[in-house]
């Protein structure tokens, strides 16, 4: 685990903030801000011997619930996306799993986990809606970001999981606890900084809560997901 935390390049918003998003040029063109809709085009891996979580996507929001469970919500990005470098959302956390040690199997329980998956230009092109997120997750060229709500590390701390410390990296960005925040996250900075290798293609996004090690139960809202 990394011991000194990182600087992370965001800013971040307490309740009531509004979020903005400009337009960036980028190595492939001008990626403009989009929002990610919470629709139909999201999808649910779950894991064998666990419980899934609960995520209900309605009203442009994300209810989700973790209860004694473990699951990711996810969606690809179209290609028309791909050359984003910012991203920002509210997320609101109203029950909270303890501090946990994300660096350990069966420790590491999290309210929140935003993925963003970052993949070589060759495998991008091979991306199509209906991708599983497995086999992103175990794609020697992809790198997958997330930006955490949870843990025991202060904020800016980046934790290699156990399940993938090459490819799939924690950026603390909130302790365990409740509240709501605005973040607004510039992948294109933190990319280099916690895997010492740039943002390449930005493919799919995810959300995670785990649960699955202590009896706590996690209730959170996301909403105002957005791309740029």
């Amino acid at each position: 685990m990394t011991s000194n935390p990182l600087h992370m390049t965001r800013r971040a918003f307490g309740l009531g903030a509004v979020a903005t998003a400009g337009t960036l040029l980028c190595g492939i063109g001008a990626a403009h801000a989009a929002e990610v809709p919470f629709d139909g085009s999201w999808e649910h891996l779950t894991f064998r011997r666990l419980e899934p979580n609960q995520f209900t996507p309605g009203n442009g929001e994300l209810r989700v619930v973790a209860d004694g469970s473990s699951s990711i919500f996810y969606r690809m990005l179209e290609p028309s996306l791909h050359g984003a470098q910012r991203a920002s959302w509210t997320w609101q956390v109203d029950s909270s799993v303890p501090p946990s040690d994300l660096s350990t199997i069966g420790a590491d329980d999290r309210n929140l986990g935003m993925f963003f998956v970052s993949l070589d230009p060759a495998g991008a092109e091979r991306v199509r809606p209906g991708t599983n997120i497995r086999s992103l997750m175990t794609n020697r060229s992809a790198r997958i970001l997330m930006y955490t709500w949870g843990g025991n590390t202060a904020p800016g701390t980046v934790v290699p999981s156990p399940h993938a410390p090459g490819r799939l990296r924690n950026l603390i960005t909130r302790p365990a606890g409740t509240g709501r925040f605005m973040e607004d996250i510039d992948l294109a900075a933190d990319f280099p900084r916690v895997f010492g290798q740039p943002l390449e293609r930005l493919v799919a996004v995810a959300i995670s809560s785990n649960s699955e090690n202590t009896p706590a139960r996690v209730e959170a809202l996301i909403s105002d997901l957005t791309v740029s």
